[in-house]
């Protein structure tokens, strides 16, 4: 497709997109849903430079300023991300590959008008009266974003991005999918077959467990004097904590339901 206004070069290609879309469904624990229709989105902008000579009580401070920005056809709001990610002026693309729907979005003012608005916004961007302000250079371009659809138990959702650096412009809010038990059980012994996590697990266990069962009989010892504070940890009262029994049944029973999986 021949666009004819310069378009930023492609960098995140189509293939990378149904994987991001994928990966940002399956973390909110989605395991079924039907990837949509793919669209690149041209979004138009337009670009300029300008040059200021900074004034301070009706008088110049000797002081200059030249830059370059942007500003969007659809909001009317500035960007220098945008001229910061500029290409060169030979990698600018002027036809596209027809494999994928191609939607041409048109700006809500005409060249004229932007002029008037870039004109505005940059002078109360760089706080200096609008008649000490020029620009020049000014000029449409298109930056290519991939807008991606995905349904998740009935619903559709959005996805926008970059088609140049692969950052995500407008993602809805996918509902994150509460685990069932089974998948917990799983996941918990998945991660028990990894080097060291049995000791992990069984010292979380007996610390939440002692210090919630013995907190009370710990706090009348240490009140009547009974016993220490030194010898209260000692290895021959292990077996006497309830932590320690508890953490042991637990073990038990991840072994057994182990055998199920």
């Amino acid at each position: 497709m021949f666009v004819g206004t310069p378009v930023f070069p492609i960098s995140f290609p189509l293939e990378k997109v149904a994987e991001l879309v994928e990966n940002i469904i399956l973390k909110k624990n989605w395991k079924s849903f039907e990837k949509g229709e793919v669209k690149l989105v041209l979004s138009p902008f337009y670009l300029f430079y300008y040059d200021v000579a900074f004034e301070k009580n009706g008088k110049p401070t000797g002081k200059t300023k030249h830059g370059r920005l942007a500003l969007s056809g659809e909001t009317a709001e500035l960007s220098e991300e945008l001229v910061e990610s500029m290409p060169d002026e030979a990698e600018l693309l002027q036809e596209l590959d027809d494999k994928y729907p191609i939607v041409v979005r048109k700006a809500i003012f005409s060249k004229i008008e932007a002029e008037k608005i870039a004109l505005l916004k940059t002078a109360s961007l760089l706080e200096a009266d609008r008649n000490d302000v020029v620009l020049t250079g000014f000029k449409e371009i298109y930056y290519p974003m991939w807008l991606a659809f995905a349904t998740i138990a009935g619903q559709t959702y959005e996805f926008e991005i970059s088609a140049v650096t692969g950052e995500i412009f407008v993602e809805e809010k996918v509902p994150e999918r509460e685990k069932g038990f089974v998948e917990l059980t799983h996941e918990t012994l998945q991660e028990l077959k990894k080097p060291g996590a049995w000791l992990k697990y069984s010292k979380e266990i007996a610390q939440i467990g002692g210090g919630k069962l013995s907190r009370k009989k710990r706090a009348k010892a240490i009140e009547g004097n009974k016993i220490s504070e030194g010898n209260f940890g000692q290895p021959s009262r292990l077996f006497r904590k309830p932590s320690f029994w508890i953490s042991l049944v637990l073990i038990m029973i991840l072994i057994a339901v182990m055998f199920f999986f």
